[in-house]
Order: C-alpha cells, then sequence, then structure tokens
C-alpha cells in the first residue's frame, strides 16, 4: 500500500502542491513587500517566512523534527553552518532553527520576479560568487547584521549534494567567524534528498530531521580558516545519516 501511495497516487496530488506553492510565496512575498517599511529590525518579516516555511513543508505531507535544540544559545548571534541535499533544507532550518535568520544567497535569485525582491526586503544577502569583490561585501555586510545579533545561515557547499555526500567546503564562512568572533552553529540536515532530489520537482513527502550540533568557538583556531572548516565539516559529517527519510 505504501508502495502505490508513493509511486501511483501521490504523484497525481503533487501537480496541485506546486501550484499551491507558486501561489502562496506570491502572496506572501507581496505581504513581505508592504509590511518591511514599518518592520526596522526585520522580526515580523521573518516569521512570515517561518511561517510559509511550515505551510509547504506540512502541505507536502513531510514530517519535521529537531534534536540538540538545547544547544542553541537564544539572545545570541550564531553563524549556522548547514549540509545542503534538498531545496527543503531551507524551509527546515526556518521553520525549526528559534532564532532570527538572514542567509547568503545566490545572486541569480534576485532575478526572479516578486520572490526575489522580498528576500531582499527581508533581509538577505546576495551575493555574486563570480565576483570576489562582491563576495567580501556581503561578508561584511553579514558582519554588520551578526554583529546586530542576527543570525546569518551558510551553506559552506555552496551547491545541493546529489547523493548526500559532503562536497568541498568553501572558507567565506571561515573568514566570516574569524573576522567577527562569533560562534559557528554547525547543523545537519537529513532526508532531505529523498524529499525533493536535486534538479528534479520530484516531491515525495517524507520525514526530515535537523541536528544541532555543539558551538564552535572561531577564537579557538588562530585564524587558521582551514583547521577551522576542517572541524565544522567533521562536526556536521559525524550527524550526516544517508539513510534517514529513505522511502523504501
Amino acid at each position: 500500500m505504501k508502495i502505490i501511495f508513493y509511486w501511483v497516487l501521490y504523484p497525481l496530488i503533487r501537480p496541485f502542491y506546486l501550484i499551491s506553492v507558486i501561489l502562496n510565496t506570491f502572496v506572501l512575498a507581496l505581504l513581505i513587500i508592504m509590511v518591511s517599511p514599518f518592520d526596522r529590525n526585520g522580526n515580523l518579516v521573518h516569521y512570515i517566512g517561518r511561517f510559509w516555511s511550515l505551510l509547504n513543508v506540512y502541505l507536502s505531507g513531510t514530517r519535521l523534527s529537531i534534536r540538540g535544540r538545547e544547544k542553541i544559545e537564544k539572545g545570541h548571534a550564531h553563524i549556522i553552518m548547514s549540509n545542503h541535499q534538498s531545496l527543503f533544507d531551507v524551509w527546515a532550518l526556518i521553520a525549526k532553527l528559534p532564532l532570527q535568520l538572514r542567509w547568503i544567497i545566490k545572486s541569480e535569485i534576485k532575478k526572479m520576479p516578486v520572490f526575489g525582491y522580498a528576500l531582499e526586503r527581508m533581509g538577505h544577502i546576495y551575493v555574486d560568487r563570480r565576483k570576489s569583490k562582491d563576495t567580501v561585501l556581503g561578508l561584511e555586510v553579514a558582519g554588520e547584521k551578526i554583529r546586530g545579533g542576527i543570525s546569518v545561515v551558510i551553506f559552506p557547499e555552496g551547491t545541493r549534494s546529489k547523493d548526500g555526500h559532503l562536497q568541498k567546503f568553501h572558507r567565506g564562512g571561515a573568514i566570516l567567524a574569524i573576522r567577527s568572533g562569533i560562534p559557528i552553529l554547525p547543523v545537519t540536515v537529513n532526508g532531505g534528498r529523498f524529499v525533493l532530489p536535486k534538479g528534479t520537482l520530484a516531491l515525495m513527502p517524507g520525514k526530515i530531521e535537523v541536528v544541532v550540533g555543539d558551538l564552535i568557538d572561531p577564537g579557538a583556531f588562530d585564524g587558521n580558516r582551514d583547521e577551522l572548516m576542517a572541524v565544522v565539516r567533521s562536526a556536521i559529517e559525524k550527524n550526516l545519516d544517508l539513510e534517514y527519510g529513505a522511502l523504501v
């Protein structure tokens, strides 16, 4: 029966879900654009983003859980570094981490009508990774937000992994952490690749787990970016479960 649901019934439901995502994203993006001029600290638009994330996760039939939530220091800024398997990872992190979050985002997303501008109004940071000056400027903006008490999310792999294995980590997050002195919160997201694999719209309802690791103090590495990123990678990999959420 489970196989029939996943491979026969759910594909019939999927187009309606995708249409609902497009519609609610457009409506909520417009709402963010309208309220953002009156929301100086960005708290309200963040909660609209959290509602958007929870709505689309649960409408898909996907279940979310979190482990290690007690390791998050509420009221303090963090640099969150996470693995990246699926677009659903973004929704899972926004929905489950009890922090005001801002993202470092690829500049291509800015071109998306309404949605791209809404993300900018929310305070997310666009970076063109092909331009080193743009990347440096993005890190400076992220540093300002962190010093203002806002947590910043970085996917150090830079792109989604097809098979779930960790890819090469970029050092931008290490530069930001060392310059700001803000602790890194390593987070592992399991199960996203089974819910929505990279490069497809073959959504399947499943389960996603967010696992929070121990805080890492960048001041303990004496400016050594490679050593810091190696420790971050190890912390994320330790909680990585490649079979979590498998459909069969």
